[in-house]
Formats: structure tokens, sequence, C-alpha cells
């Protein structure tokens, strides 16, 4: 392979011009750069705070971690279409993103064992679909932004990929991933790949991905803070006459957009009532009863990387006798299990003692009556409680799944704590039924102290989140960060 990536790196310096003036590069790259964005970008950053040469470095470990003769294949995703001619917004694959810097959709990498040598295949020129769609990455960006050694169209995929891959001991490939159409209409055996040679990528990607570096963990603070001030406008106007779950909706991705956000990171749920209880409720349809209480999970994606908030708070800005109830557990519980996140401790471990503390919290709310808390650990808290404690948080929502929960934390990882308590409308509950609480936070795991919570500006105890909604409503509107 390395005589391949050899050769291909005299044939580039004859075929591919070298880009000089930075009043084309707009026009070639595609996507934001230093030249084009100068408010945006500093120079040589592919995204705000991250330099090309970190995306370098990350593909020389991917590298150094695949065995020598080895290579990696990472498509962008395709561009999907609602109906027709009209797409959805675009969204770049994770893995793709983290190992290019390339935002845009039609492109497929592939990196060799080694040094990490990227080769690129790139749309092909065409002035007409340029013309609607605008400029794509060509062949000079690849190489001169984006560091590849050589650069291909697409449409030479098909006659120069099998000679590349045939060569190599082992292919690290997740097929079936939303790739080109290129790269889908050619099997495994049209691609080259020998017998029994394909590996699965994301073993590889999922690991380097779960530590952020300086750079992510600065944007992944400034996703949480667009979603802490989307959160924080919601709850200083949920009390206003007339409002309903979808202005609060509306008016979060419009304060996250605002603030430069992409798009939210999933749909967000804005569930007022018994309606709490539904986990993933998106309806986000009603109108906003006094009296009730809401829950609030929102999260937005800045320059690929995402938030994910949770707040519970009383409508009419007082928490009734039984919401604050349940509302204290379910504090107390995140307030415990954010003194237990650090270095060496597993989600699995959090998740363990959240269930403890939730079943002791179900078992002092009175919900099994006759039953201790040992026992409503042991099964029936999943009435109240059915989710794990958190998540992995990145370039993903539910960032790398390919790392274990019983994987011992370390500085760098992100990831959600967030316990909840959910009691259903039925009247064997009493004043208790249909409330439903969680809180959520983004933590970043620290050397010392274990963590810091990325989204901390939005209160999360009961008479501070209280006093808040009582002070802001005299005071305007939160500023944006």
């Amino acid at each position: 392979m390395s005589a391949v990536v050899g050769g291909l790196r005299r044939a580039v310096s004859r075929v591919v011009p070298s880009v000089q003036a930075s009043s084309a590069l707009p026009t070639l790259v595609g996507q934001p750069t230093h030249e084009s964005h100068p408010e945006l970008l500093a120079p040589g950053e592919l995204a705000p705070g991250i330099q090309a040469s970190e995306f370098a470095a990350r593909r020389a470990s991917l590298a150094a971690r695949m065995p020598l003769g080895s290579c990696a294949l990472v498509p962008a995703t395709a561009v999907a279409y609602m109906t027709g001619v009209i797409p959805y917004p675009y969204r770049q694959d994770a893995d793709f993103l983290y190992l290019t810097g390339i935002t845009q959709p039609g492109a497929v990498a592939l990196i060799t064992a080694g040094q990490g040598d990227m080769v690129l295949f790139v749309t092909d020129p065409d002035e007409t679909r340029e013309r609607w769609d605008g400029a794509r990455c060509s062949a000079a960006a690849a190489t001169d932004v984006f560091g590849a050694v050589a650069a291909y169209p697409m449409s030479e995929l098909p006659r120069q990929l099998p000679r590349m891959l045939g060569s190599s001991s082992a292919v690290y490939y997740d097929a079936g991933r939303h790739a080109s159409s290129e790269l889908r209409a050619l099997s495994t055996a049209e691609l080259g790949v020998r017998e029994g040679a394909l590996r699965a990528l994301r073993t590889l990607t999922h690991a380097a991905r779960w530590r952020k570096s300086p750079g992510e963990l600065a944007l992944m603070a400034r996703s949480s803070a667009l979603a802490e001030a989307g959160l924080l406008r919601a709850m200083r106007q949920s009390g206003a006459p007339g409002v309903g779950e979808h202005h609060l909706a509306a008016g979060f991705e419009r304060d996250c957009r605002w603030g430069g956000a992409a798009r939210m990171a999933y749909p967000p749920v804005v569930a007022s009532g018994a309606d709490a209880c539904t986990i993933h409720y998106s309806r986000n349809d009603k109108a906003l009863a006094p009296g009730s209480a809401l829950l609030f999970d929102g999260g937005c994606e800045l320059h690929g990387y995402c938030s994910d908030v949770t707040r519970t708070w009383p409508v009419g800005g007082r928490f009734s006798p039984a919401q604050r109830d349940v509302y204290q557990v379910v504090h107390g519980v995140q307030q415990q299990l954010l003194e237990w996140c650090r270095p060496g401790a597993t989600l699995r471990q959090l998740h363990e003692q959240s269930v403890r503390l939730l079943a002791e919290g179900v078992s002092d709310l009175g919900l099994l009556p006759g039953r201790s808390a040992g026992v409503i650990a042991q099964g029936a808290i999943r009435a109240f409680y059915p989710h794990s404690v958190g998540h992995w948080l990145g370039l993903d929502t539910h960032d790398v799944p390919g790392v274990a929960h019983d994987t011992p934390l370390q500085p760098g990882v992100t990831l959600t704590v967030e316990p909840g308590l959910y009691i259903s409308d039925q009247e064997r509950y009493g004043a208790l039924a249909g409330i439903g609480v969680r809180i959520e936070d983004v933590v970043q795991i620290n050397d010392s102290p274990g963590c810091s919570v990325l989204s901390r500006s939005v209160p999360t105890d009961a008479d501070s989140i209280e006093e808040f909604i009582a002070r802001g409503r005299g005071e305007g509107e939160p500023e944006l960060p």
C-alpha cells in the first residue's frame, strides 16, 4: 500500500495545481475557511479552535492502531431526500468529520496504516451542478486544505479503489453506512477486499473519539452554553399567557441557531403535565396549563459537537408540594452522582448507584407501599426509571456506542448525567400521579477536580429555579452567549 501511496504522491504533484490565491479558496473548498470566513476560523483551522494539523494527528493515531499493510475506508454521508429533489439538511458522518474535517457530501477517504496518509475521492467538477448547489471540495482543496497525499474525482473510484484495496491485509470499513452511491454500488468483492479482510472501523474510531482534545472540549462547552441560553429563556417565557410547548421549542431552536448552531442535536422534548412521563415525547403541541410542571430536554449541534441538557420546572413559577417532593428526590440523586464523576469510575457504576438511590426515593415517596428500597431496585424501579443514567456525548448525541459502559472514565471524556422519575397518571399514585422529572447535565471528566458541569448556569435546585423565574419575569430576556 505504501508503494501505491508513493506513486499517488508523485502523480498528484503533476496533475493537481497548488492552491495559492486565497481569493480562489472559497470556490475550491466548498466550506468555510479562514480566507472566506475570517470571523469564524483562524489561519489553518478547519473548525473553530481545531487546526488542520489536529485532523492529521487523528489520522496518524488511527493509522498507528492498524496493522501494517492495512487501511481504513471512510465515506462521507450521502445526501438524503425528503421527496423528489428536496434534500434533508445535510449532516456529515461523525467518523468522516472527525478524521478529515470535511463537512460536505460527495467524498470518500482512504487512510493507510503507518503514517496515516490519506487519499481522497471527491465530487467530479460539474459547472451545472455547482450553479444549483454551490462549489464542492476540488482535488486541489483535497490536498492543499485537507491534507490528502492524492485526490481523484469520484468517477475514478470504481477503477482506482479496488487497486488500492486489493493489496491490503485488512480493510477497516463499516459497510452499510450511508456512503456515496458510487461506493454503495460496489460489493465488497468488487471493491477488491480480500476474503476475510474486512474489519469494523468503529472499533478504532469510537475509542479515539471518546476522549476529547482541548479544542473539542471548548466546542462542547460552547454548544452547552447555547442550550443553556435557550433553556433560561424558556423558563422565563413558560408562564406567559397563551404560551404553548411549540412556542418554547421554536424559541429554543431560534436561540441555538442564532448563536451559530447548525441544527438541533435531536428533536427537543417539551413535555408539560403527564406527558413528561413519556421519555421521548416530541409532539410539543399542547398549551401550558397553570400549575403543571414542564420537562424540557434540548440540545444543539455546534460545528459538529452536541449538547444535551434537561430541566424540569413549574409553569406557574412555584412547585406544588407533590411536584417538589419528586423533584427533590431526583435533584438529590443527581448531585450525588456528580460527586462520583471522576477518573476511574464507570458509567455502569453511576447507573447502578442511580438505581439504588432512586429506589430509596420511590420507597420514601410511598409509591410502592410494603416494598423495601432493595426490593424496588431489583426490578420494580423500571416502572419509574426506565432509562440509563447517561451516555457518552460528542460528535453524536449518543456518541461512540462502541465504548462499553464499564470502561473507566478518563480525563477528556464527556457524558450526560440524567437521573429521572416518571410516575404514570394513575389514580393509585394520588397527588404524585402524572409527575415526570428529569435533570440532565453535560459533564466533562477532569484530572482534578473530578468533573466540570458544562451546563451549570441553568439552576437545578428547586428554590433557585423558583427565584430565577420570579426574578426573570421582571428583568427581560437573558443574553445569548
